[in-house]
């Protein structure tokens, strides 16, 4: 229920005929500020959509780096034999090390980009949002001072009428006064038997009179009551729309806020993923230098483990010459089983769900 405080709070912006408002300006009224909600509604839909939209781009974004991301992985899949393990490993490693580089160079921009694009939409949002608080209290305060006015004509109105219907009450008494008055004269003159009738005339007028200002009266004090009560029950459906338009705009600043919230959640997880996509590359770019050096190591010393030709040095060859040559091999084979092991231990060979798990961790 709207109490009186209330009801004088909220004006109307409308001029009053003689039995209520005038239709035109309250039609015209009505749908100046139906035109407005309806832009108000279709604002609020065009931010809805453009969450939706940078949403969807946020996904796109994280589907795409989830792709280059397994093609890394499929590029640094080690050998299953040790044949041509070296230059296997050199090509993949250059391989993994380029991709490696244009999916971080590819990863900072794209990520540059959404992070770009999502406080320029945010700050969009938060401007409309803003925009829409400070219309709806201008339209409230508005409201509020046209109630007033409204209130205070009525009000105005009211009093007059009264006062009206009083003095006609008043003047129409003092009228059949004076003609008591003048009927007393002419019942003292008269005889008693017109003095009779005229004193009777006399009462039957002043009854009509009394009926009749007394009826007047009862008519203005209900048509002010009536007009009082028709300016108070279209304030309280004014109040009552201006209350639902708030509580709607309060229900999509809550939904734009989560929505927003959302994507700085999504927007905080891209510098983790740019950290380990550097880590792969460093640790990439460190295998190259490493399987080369192992590569020419290996050549070295079989080179100066050879037989000299004419099969003269193998048959004086020691012993401990074969033992040597023995080890050398076993050195090789070892050496070679490091290199894989130092492969397999690299995060960007590891397979695709353990290297997820450890980036969300």
């Amino acid at each position: 229920m709207v109490n009186e405080q209330d009801r004088g709070s909220i004006p109307l912006p409308f001029s009053t005929v003689r039995k209520g408002f005038d239709r035109d300006e309250v039609r015209n009224y009505f749908e100046r500020f139906d035109a407005e909600l309806r832009v108000t509604a279709a604002d609020r839909d065009a931010a809805a959509a453009q969450a939706r939209d940078l949403a969807k781009q946020l996904d796109d974004a994280r589907d795409e780096i989830d792709d280059l991301r397994k093609d890394v992985d499929r590029l640094s899949v080690p050998p299953t034999t040790a044949e041509g393990m070296s230059d296997r490993i050199s090509r993949m490693l250059r391989l993994a090390s380029d991709e490696a580089s244009e999916v971080r160079a590819k990863a900072e921009a794209d990520a540059a980009e959404m992070i770009s694009v999502a406080e320029q939409e945010g700050a969009q949002l938060r401007g409309q949002y803003e925009s829409l608080v400070a219309e709806l209290e201008d339209r409230r305060s508005a409201l509020e001072i046209q109630h007033e006015q409204t209130m205070a004509k009525a009000r105005t109105e009211a009093a007059k009428i009264v006062e009206a219907a009083q003095s006609e009450r008043d003047r129409l008494a003092a009228e059949a006064e004076l003609r008591r008055s003048q009927v007393q004269e002419d019942f003292d003159l008269a005889m008693s038997e017109r003095r009779q009738k005229t004193i009777t005339a006399v009462n039957e007028l002043e009854s009509t009179s009394k009926a009749e200002a007394h009826r007047r009266l009862a008519d203005a004090t209900h048509e002010a009551e009536r007009r009082l009560q028709a300016a108070t029950d279209q304030s309280e459906r004014k109040i009552a729309h201006a209350k639902e338009l708030a509580e709607e705009l309060r229900v999509l600043r809550g939904r734009i806020l989560a929505q927003l919230l959302g994507i700085r959640g999504q927007l905080d997880s891209v510098p983790a993923m740019l950290a380990s996509v550097n880590r792969e590359s460093e640790l990439l770019d460190a295998q190259p230098d490493t399987a080369a050096s192992n590569s020419e190591k290996r050549s070295t010393e079989n080179t100066s483990s050879k037989p000299a030709p004419g099969g003269a040095a193998d048959r004086n060859s020691t012993p401990s010459e074969s033992g040597k040559n023995s080890a050398d091999e076993t050195d090789n084979s070892d050496e070679d089983t490091a290199v894989l092991s130092t492969v397999e231990k690299n995060p960007a060979n590891r397979p695709a769900d353990q290297r997820t798990v450890k980036t969300g961790s």
